[in-house]
């Protein structure tokens, strides 16, 4: 592996050489990642939401009656060209997994081996949710399955994941601004999914307005923006406390 020579990863591993990650002695031995596939690994959490939005987009406008306002995402995985968005939902996971590999990688010189481990596994987790979502449809043999795992992981990722993500990063000032992001996000997340459930729920007030769907976008978008960011700031290198 090439030793670094540009300012940000000289200070990363200077980073690393000075002070151990939270909790745990700092292996002077380690070496920072600098290949490039740490960093294009990091562009799945770009990459994969762009697409995934473009596909649900797309395939919205294709299905005939089809209204994105009322109607689950989900919906467009059966019927007339449903691998529009199947493929989408499963290269999503793919990629956000391949996120997860870098944050792994990445955060070395700032966070110890066990908060790295924690959050890329529920960081990834996201990920499998949507995968789950693209292999296991609302046919009705598979159904169940799309709901009963789809969903949990994809709470486990979007909520507890970047949770940890925001507890782990607030102690550091170059990732002070991301670890409140995190935090905001984590929260905003939770609110989402309790009000998207909320008025898919019959007898709701809102209900009858059949928002579902619209909801359900504002989510996917709302958590993936944060992959989207992340993943571009990861892309870019590690914060310095010149630029952020």
């Amino acid at each position: 592996m090439r030793q670094l020579t540009d300012p940000v990863n000289v200070e990363l591993q200077q980073r690393t050489q000075v002070r151990a990650p939270q909790g745990e002695q700092a292996d002077t031995n380690a070496v920072v990642p600098s290949d490039l596939l740490t960093r294009w690994l990091a562009l799945g959490g770009v990459i994969g939401p762009i697409l995934f939005v473009a596909a649900f987009t797309v395939g919205g406008i294709l299905r005939p009656g089809y209204s994105p306002i009322h109607q689950a995402v989900s919906d467009l995985g059966v019927g007339s060209n449903p691998w529009l968005l199947n493929v989408s939902l499963v290269l999503l996971g793919v990629l956000l997994s391949a996120f997860a590999t870098s944050f792994f990688h990445s955060l070395l010189p700032t966070l110890s081996r066990t908060w790295r481990w924690v959050c890329a596994v529920f960081l990834a987790c996201t990920g499998l949710g949507f995968a789950d979502a693209g292999i296991f449809t609302e046919a009705p043999a598979t159904v169940a399955l799309h709901w009963m795992i789809g969903m949990p992981l994809l709470a486990l990722g979007s909520i507890v994941g970047i949770l940890l993500t925001g507890l782990a990063l607030r102690h550091d000032t170059l990732w002070r601004r991301w670890s409140i992001y995190s935090l905001v996000a984590s929260i905003t997340t939770l609110v989402l999914i309790g009000t998207m459930f909320w008025i898919w729920t019959p007898g709701t007030p809102l209900a009858s307005l059949k928002l579902g769907g619209l909801m359900e976008r504002v989510l996917f978008i709302e958590v993936l923006a944060w992959y989207v960011a992340f993943g571009w700031r990861l892309f870019r290198g590690a914060p310095t406390l010149a630029k952020d």
